[in-house]
């Protein structure tokens, strides 16, 4: 399975490509035919292949990979990274890091302040050592990322590994490492002392240092024809339930998520598993395997198959955010879901005003005219999302329009959930049209604050339709 990552992540597998024949792939790589097909479930679960019953499998578009998944950016680090790529990675880290350092100067416990100490002196401790200082850095960001108390941002910390793997061109000798833990430990000591501001200053630092590394040079805009336009209708981007297995998959994701199967519970065996569904047993093993891919659960040999912790979950999983009644969605999660929106949006906003080509633009204005036109139907839900995904496919960055198609479910469900946040629709439709004018003047400032707004907005009236009073500190 990695082997196979790995070639299409390096292009020697191109989008579209036919995979050969199961016999063939087993023999080319040594395993069994039963290895291979269940590899190609958990690549199909991660967007990477297309595989239906006898056309066989493809390599799927770039578009509807999940790149925010764990092994999708490893893949990347292993192959190398092109330097759009990384250009992405590092814009994208720039625009979530100071602030995720500000939220954990705010939240973070007593052991999550030693667990980030104990990281800078892991580095300074290793300055002679480039692989365990690599070890050291990676485990700092990742502590970070996990003081902020949100699971949705904590799940972002997948993109520091891919991103540090560039790190012997920042600090490539013993004295040079030495500064870089020092501008670590800068962040640290401004977390332990609460000191949001200084903690979001010391990481814009630290994350700028690989800024000037690798996106020096001129940024091309992304073609209409890379632009995906997502639907909530549209399940390019779920699991395919055709098949046995898939429909299984979508059926036990759906019971883990909505806790009907909770965390720690051990499942059913195979034989139960098939008898209780009517599947068979290789059916129920290959759903399994993608459900394992997505973190949702794991498999040991005589233990069976346990529910893992919602912590393990890829919650940026386009499957298990959709798996996500609008009933059973928490306050934890709606609010931890504007918080990663208020990291993301405004800076997303303005790299739109900056970037946005004419036809981009022209895709955000449908948007705003089928809000207008729908504002007193359910269609309203349709054209906001939509608002919001065609802002992020104008940012020019293929992370921040690969986070929103994934977000764009959730985003929907919220709505439909709670009801629209906005006080009136005429306030909504307001709001919208400022960040769009923004965008439209080519003015970043303008329509980001335009954003953060109406986010902050919508923030706030969660916590008055939900009646929770004020708001956690963010």
């Amino acid at each position: 399975m990695h082997e196979v990552g790995r070639r299409i992540v390096a292009d020697d597998l191109r989008e579209g490509t036919l995979l050969p024949r199961e016999a063939e792939l087993a023999q080319s790589y040594g395993v069994s035919r039963q290895a291979v097909r269940e590899a190609l479930k958990v690549l199909a679960a991660k967007g990477m292949l297309t595989t239906r019953r006898r056309a066989g499998s493809r390599v799927s578009p770039r578009s509807l990979w999940n790149l925010l998944d764990p092994d999708v950016l490893a893949w990347h680090a292993i192959v190398g990274l092109s330097p759009e790529f990384l250009r992405d990675l590092v814009e994208f880290r720039a625009l979530v890091e100071p602030n995720t350092a500000a939220l954990a100067a705010r939240r973070a416990s007593p052991d999550q302040h030693e667990r980030i100490a104990a990281c800078v002196e892991a580095m300074r401790a290793a300055v002679d050592d480039g692989d365990r200082f690599h070890d050291a850095d990676v485990a700092f960001h990742v502590a970070v990322f996990t003081a902020s108390g949100n699971a949705l941002i904590d799940r972002l910390s997948t993109i520091v590994e891919p991103v540090l793997q560039v790190s012997s061109t920042v600090q490539g000798s013993a004295s040079e490492r030495t500064a870089w833990a020092g501008d670590h430990e800068r962040v640290a000591t401004a977390i332990a002392n609460h000191d949001a501001d200084g903690a979001e200053a010391a990481m814009r630092y630290v994350v700028e240092m690989y800024n000037g590394e690798v996106s020096s040079d001129e940024r091309g805009r992304v073609s209409a024809d890379a632009a995906v336009v997502w639907k909530t209708s549209d399940k390019s981007l779920l699991y395919p339930s055709g098949a046995l297995h898939g429909q299984l998959a979508h059926q036990i994701g759906e019971q883990i998520v909505s806790g009907t199967l909770a965390e720690g519970e051990t499942l059913p065996r195979e034989s139960e598993l098939a008898l209780k569904y009517k599947v068979s047993r290789q059916a129920v093993r290959e759903a399994i395997k993608v459900l394992a891919a997505k973190g949702l659960v794991s498999t040991r040999r005589r233990a069976g198959t346990t529910v893992t912790a919602r912590e393990d979950w890829n919650l940026l999983d386009h499957d298990v955010i959709a798996w996500h009644n609008p009933r059973d969605l928490s306050f934890q999660f709606l609010t931890d879901l504007i918080e990663l929106r208020q990291l993301v949006e405004p800076a997303c906003a303005a790299l739109a005003a900056e970037r946005r080509d004419a036809t981009q633009l022209a895709r955000i204005s449908r948007a705003m005219a089928e809000m207008r036109r729908t504002a007193a139907d359910p269609d309203w839900v349709d054209a906001d999302v939509e608002f919001h995904i065609a802002i992020a496919a104008a940012s020019g960055n293929t992370l921040l329009k690969s986070l929103c198609r994934m977000l764009a479910p959730v985003l929907e469900a919220s709505m439909k959930g709670q009801g629209n946040l906005a006080p009136t629709l005429e306030v909504a439709l307001e709001m919208h049209e400022s960040i769009e004018r923004g965008i439209i003047a080519g003015d970043p400032e303008r329509a980001s604050m335009a954003m953060a707004a109406m986010l902050r907005l919508t923030d706030s009236r969660l916590h008055e339709v939900l009646g929770l009073g004020t708001q956690r500190s963010a």
